[in-house]
């Protein structure tokens, strides 16, 4: 999906992110934070830590696989908040 089509999703479907950030564009340091970017030609889905910092969870050649990638990500954070 692009990222047009994620935003539209995540919106629509009022997924739960719990205390989570969710950025796209750019990359933070700011906790917590889901975000996905494009860095020299590869899309990175990564979260940050806790007390700052970032880490790269998977790192993909398309916007499409990216933002495909990315949703599950989020939709796994959305099913850990509603399990509780």
């Amino acid at each position: 999906m692009t990222k047009q089509e994620f935003l539209k999703k995540v919106e629509s479907e009022k997924l739960n992110k719990g205390e989570y950030s969710i950025i796209i564009g750019k990359l933070s340091d700011a906790p917590p934070v889901l975000g996905c970017v494009i860095e020299q030609g590869a899309w990175k889905v990564y979260e940050t830590r806790e007390r700052g910092g970032h880490f790269i969870i998977k790192e993909l050649d398309d916007e499409s696989e990216a933002f495909d990638y990315f949703y599950k990500v989020v939709l796994s954070q959305h099913n850990r908040n509603n399990n509780f």
